[in-house]
């Protein structure tokens, strides 16, 4: 059984781009689990919560959510990186691939690694 670290780019200005990276998060998590693996996905679990803090800017919540994704990216062994536009700007993605790479625990792309989790026939 896979320990997967799934990451997502986040934040944005549009609430609407936002939105679908949650859904988009939610989706590929759903498909993890159901090939029988375990996943932690970091935009699953935070969107839901932002949502009751709407004094948090940006910079605030991803302080607030470095720590918890530290303690989560370090029980898993490999990193997931759903590649949707952003992913290559985003400071937290970037921050999650340097934390695996150091340890030297696998960094994959999702549309490098989706069909290992394609239902068996």
């Amino acid at each position: 059984m896979r320990k997967i670290f799934l990451a997502c780019p986040y934040g944005n200005s549009d609430p609407a781009i936002v939105e679908h990276r949650f859904e988009v998060s939610n989706t590929i998590a759903a498909t993890i689990v159901r090939a029988g693996d375990v996943v932690f996905s970091q935009v699953s679990m935070s969107h839901p919560i932002n949502g009751v803090m709407p004094d948090l800017d940006k910079v605030a919540i991803g302080a607030l959510w470095a720590p918890v994704d530290a303690f989560f990216m370090d029980a898993m062994d490999e990193l997931i990186v759903i590649d949707i536009e952003g992913w290559r700007e985003s400071s937290g993605v970037a921050r999650e691939i340097a934390f695996f790479e150091q340890r030297r625990r696998r960094t994959s792309l999702w549309s490098e690694v989706a069909h290992e989790f394609a239902p068996k026939a």
